[in-house]
C-alpha cells in the first residue's frame, strides 16, 4: 500500500478508535422477532443485517466447533467442510497450491487459492478486492464456528458471488485456560498448537500459535507452516462492542504438481523430473489486522464500522527457466499491500404495523501489487524478466431489508452496486513488458429478493432470486492466452442469475435441510491452458447449472447419531466453443456421511465412521479426459478425561481404511496432460490435547 494510503488508513483508525465491531463468537442471530428456536451458537453482526441459519431465505449451513475439529488432525479445511452440502474442498497433497474449494461448482477450476467465493474471518475480509483469497489463513484449530451461504444472497457480499464462507475464532473461555495439543501422523506429519484465552470484566481475548511440518506423501511435497491468530474484544454490555483481530501466516512448501495418466499408474507418489530439476516451490507470508466497532444509539438504530490492513508476499519457483521469448520468467515474486473499510447503519421500525429492519452501507477495498518475474536457473533466481505495478480498487454501496409480513411470512431483499478497477503499469527495467500497461473497470448492480414462510415452530420453506457478479482475479488477468506480454484485459466478468427454493424442518427423527437451485452464468471464465503453474483464461460463452443440496441429521437409539450431506450439480456450457460439455473440475455428485457413537455410559468417549463418495471429474472444458469417481471410509475414536483443572483428550484416526487408490484433485487444462493429483492410501495418526484451567 502506498504511503498516502497507509496514512489515510491510520487517520481512519484514529478517528474511529476504539475501533470496531462486528464479530463476537459464532453465528449470526436472527432479526428481532424472527427465529424463536434457540441457536447452537451465539449471535454476531455480519454484513448488512444480522441473520441466523434459520432466518435467511436462502441455503445456509452453520457448523460449530465440535463438528469442525473433533477427531481430526485439524490441519486442512478439507477434513471437515465437505459435510456442508454443495461445498467441496479438495486436499491436493500440495501445500504450495492451497486447498481447492468450490460451492455449487464456482471456484472448482482454481489452480491455487480460492476464487469465485467470498471468505471472511471474524468479520474481516480474507478475499482481496480482485476476488482472490487464501484459505490457509484460516487456522482450523482456533475456529469456533463457520457459516456457509450458498444461494443468491451471497451476492450481497459483493465480488466473488459464487458463495460465502464466514469463519469465527472460538470464544474466550469463561475462566482462564491454556491448551497444548499435538498431532502425529504419517510421512513425518506433526502439528503443535499452543492456545489460550481469558475474560476479565468487559474484556475477553483468545490467541493461538500453530506449527505444522510434514515430509509429504508424494515426492517433493515437504511443507512447513506457522500461524498466529488472536482476537481481543470489549463488550460494554449496553451500547458499544469492540474487537481487534490479528492473523499471521508463514508457509514454505515444495510443489509436486500433477501427473499424467501413465505417471499416475506407474507411481502415484512420484513427480515429473522437471519439478526436481528446477526445484519447484512456493513461500508465502501473510499479515493482517482488522478492527471493528459496533455502536447502538438506541433500541432502533445502530452503526458498525470495520477497517483492515495487511501485506502478502509470495515467491513461487516454476518448473521451467522462463528465459525464452516473451516469458515473464520462471520465478514469480509478488508483494501485496491491501486494506479497506466497511461502514453501515441499521434501523428498525414498523411499516403497515409490521416490524422491519433496514441496513445501508459502503465497502471500500484497495490492493497494491508489485509483481516481478525472474529467470529460474535450476532453482536459483537470476535475471529480471518482468516488473509490474498493479492496483485493484473495489468501491461498493449496499442496502438490505427484512420485513415480517405476518402469518409466519418474512420478506428479505437487497441491492448492491460494485465498481472494480484494475490498473497495470510496467517499469522501464522490464525487458519484455515495456508498453504493456493498461487497465479495466467492471461494474454491476445486483438485486436479491427472497421470501421465508414459517409453517410451524420447526419447519419453514423459502424461495429467493438474485443477480451476482464475479470479476476476473489479478491472477486470471496475469497471462494472455496468446503469450504476449501484458495483462489479459480482454477477459470479461461473469454475471449470475440465480433462483432457489428450499425446506428446513423435521421428518420424523430426521432434521432436513434441502434446496433446489438453478443458475445461469454469462461470460463464464474457464482455464484456457495451464503450463507448469502458469495459467491463462478465456471467456467461454454461458453456462447453465442446476442442482440439489440435501442435508440430513438424526439422533438414533443406543446413543448413535447420523449425518448425511449429498450434492447433485449439473453444470453445462451453453453456446460457445464448448457447447453441451460439462464444466471441468465439478463432480456431478458428492456424498459425505457419518455415523458417530457417544455412549452416556462411557463419559468422554466418542467414535466416528465417515464415508465419502465422489463421481468423476472432467479435466478440461473439452471433456477429453476425467478422473474417475471414488469412495473412501475414514474412522476415528477418542476419549476425554477431566481431573480438577486438567482436561486430557486423546484420539486416533485412520483415513482411507480400505487403502483405495484414487485422484483427490485435478489440474485443469494442463498443457502436458499432467491433470492428476493423487490421494494417499491408508494412513493413521494420533492426537493428544491437554488443557489447564486457572
Amino acid at each position: 500500500m502506498s504511503n498516502a494510503h497507509r496514512s489515510l488508513f491510520v487517520l481512519l483508525v484514529a478517528a474511529a478508535a476504539p475501533a470496531v465491531a462486528a464479530t463476537p463468537d459464532a453465528v449470526a442471530a436472527a432479526p428481532a422477532g424472527a427465529a424463536s428456536a434457540p441457536q447452537a451458537l451465539r449471535g454476531v453482526v455480519v454484513q448488512g443485517l444480522s441473520y441466523g441459519p434459520g432466518a435467511l431465505p436462502s441455503a445456509i449451513t452453520v457448523l460449530g466447533r465440535r463438528a469442525l475439529t473433533e477427531g481430526q488432525p485439524r490441519i486442512n479445511l478439507s477434513e471437515t467442510l465437505n459435510q456442508v452440502p454443495g461445498l467441496i474442498v479438495n486436499n491436493r497433497q500440495d501445500y504450495a497450491q492451497d486447498m481447492q474449494m468450490s460451492i455449487r461448482g464456482f471456484g472448482a477450476d482454481s489452480p491455487f487459492g480460492v476464487q469465485d467465493l467470498r471468505l471472511e474471518l471474524d468479520g474481516i475480509p480474507l478475499t482481496m478486492p480482485d476476488g482472490q483469497a487464501q484459505s490457509q489463513v484460516i487456522d482450523l484449530p482456533m475456529l469456533g464456528g463457520v457459516k456457509v451461504i450458498k444461494g443468491p444472497f451471497a451476492a450481497l457480499y459483493g465480488n466473488a458471488a459464487g458463495g460465502v464462507l464466514e469463519a469465527w475464532t472460538r470464544d474466550a473461555p469463561r475462566r482462564p485456560e491454556a491448551t497444548l495439543s499435538n498431532w502425529l501422523g504419517a510421512w513425518g506429519t506433526r502439528q503443535t498448537v499452543l492456545s489460550g484465552g481469558a475474560r476479565s470484566g468487559s474484556w475477553s481475548g483468545v490467541a493461538g500459535l500453530t506449527d505444522m511440518r510434514t515430509a509429504g506423501w508424494r515426492q517433493h511435497s515437504q511443507a512447513t507452516r506457522q500461524q498466529f491468530n488472536a482476537v481481543l474484544r470489549r463488550d460494554t454490555g449496553d451500547s458499544d462492542r469492540y474487537s481487534v483481530v490479528l492473523n499471521a501466516l508463514n508457509q514454505d512448501a515444495q510443489d509436486p504438481a500433477g501427473l499424467t495418466r501413465a505417471e499416475l499408474q506407474r507411481d502415484p507418489s512420484g513427480v515429473d523430473p522437471a519439478i526436481l530439476a528446477y526445484n519447484a516451490r512456493k513461500t508465502a507470508r501473510n499479515r493482517q489486522v482488522g478492527v471493528s466497532w459496533q455502536h447502538r444509539f438506541d433500541a432502533a438504530d445502530a452503526m458498525q464500522l470495520a477497517l483492515y490492513d495487511g501485506t502478502r508476499r509470495v515467491v513461487q519457483f516454476l518448473p521451467f527457466s522462463g528465459s525464452f521469448g516473451y516469458s515473464a520468467g520462471g520465478v514469480v515474486d509478488l508483494r501485496d499491500a491491501f486494506g479497506g473499510t466497511r461502514a453501515q447503519f441499521t434501523h428498525a421500525g414498523e411499516l403497515a404495523a409490521r416490524p422491519y429492519r433496514l441496513a445501508a452501507g459502503v465497502d471500500y477495498g484497495r490492493e497494491n501489487e508489485w509483481r516481478k518475474g525472474w529467470v529460474n536457473d535450476f532453482g536459483t533466481q537470476t535475471g529480471l524478466r518482468n516488473d509490474q505495478y498493479n492496483t485493484v480498487d473495489n468501491f461498493a454501496q449496499f442496502v438490505q431489508a427484512h420485513w415480517q409480513l405476518g402469518a409466519g411470512v418474512e420478506l428479505s431483499g437487497g441491492l448492491r452496486h460494485d465498481q472494480v478497477r484494475f490498473g497495470s503499469s510496467t517499469a522501464l527495467d522490464a525487458p519484455f513488458d515495456a508498453g504493456s500497461s493498461g487497465g479495466a473497470t467492471y461494474a454491476s448492480t445486483d438485486p436479491v429478493v427472497g421470501v421465508l414462510w414459517r409453517l410451524d415452530a420447526g419447519n419453514s420453506v423459502y424461495a429467493d432470486y438474485g443477480h451476482g457478479f464475479v470479476t476476473p482475479t489479478a491472477y486470471q488477468l496475469a497471462y494472455r492466452p496468446d503469450g504476449q506480454p501484458g495483462l489479459n484485459f480482454a477477459l470479461q466478468p461473469m454475471h449470475l442469475r440465480s433462483a432457489e427454493v428450499g425446506w428446513r424442518g423435521h421428518a420424523g427423527v430426521l432434521r432436513v435441510d434441502a434446496s433446489l437451485y438453478h443458475v445461469d452464468t454469462d461470460n463464464q471464465i474457464v482455464v484456457y491452458k495451464s503450463s507448469g503453474g502458469r495459467t491463462s483464461y478465456v471467456n467461454a460463452g454461458s453456462t447453465r447449472r442446476w442442482g440439489v443440496d440435501l442435508g440430513l441429521r438424526a439422533r438414533l437409539p443406543h446413543d448413535l447419531r447420523a449425518r448425511l450431506a449429498y450434492s447433485l450439480v449439473d453444470v453445462r456450457f451453453v453456446g460457445g466453443p464448448y457447447d453441451g460439455n460439462t464444466m471441468p473440475g465439478v463432480p456431478r455428485q458428492q456424498l459425505d456421511s457419518m455415523l458417530s457413537w457417544r455412549p452416556r455410559a462411557l463419559h468422554g468417549f466418542h467414535a466416528t465412521l465417515d464415508w465419502q463418495l465422489r463421481s468423476q471429474v472432467f479435466v478440461d472444458a473439452n471433456n477429453s479426459a476425467a478422473a474417475q469417481g471414488w469412495g473412501v471410509l475414514n474412522a476415528s475414536l477418542g476419549t476425554r478425561q477431566r481431573r480438577g483443572r486438567w482436561t486430557l483428550h486423546e484420539y486416533l484416526r485412520v483415513d482411507n481404511v480400505f487403502d483405495r487408490q484414487y485422484v483427490g484433485a485435478v489440474v485443469i487444462a494442463d498443457s502436458q496432460g499432467r491433470y492428476y493429483e493423487a490421494a494417499p492410501g491408508r494412513n493413521a495418526g494420533i492426537g493428544v490435547e491437554l488443557t489447564r484451567g486457572f
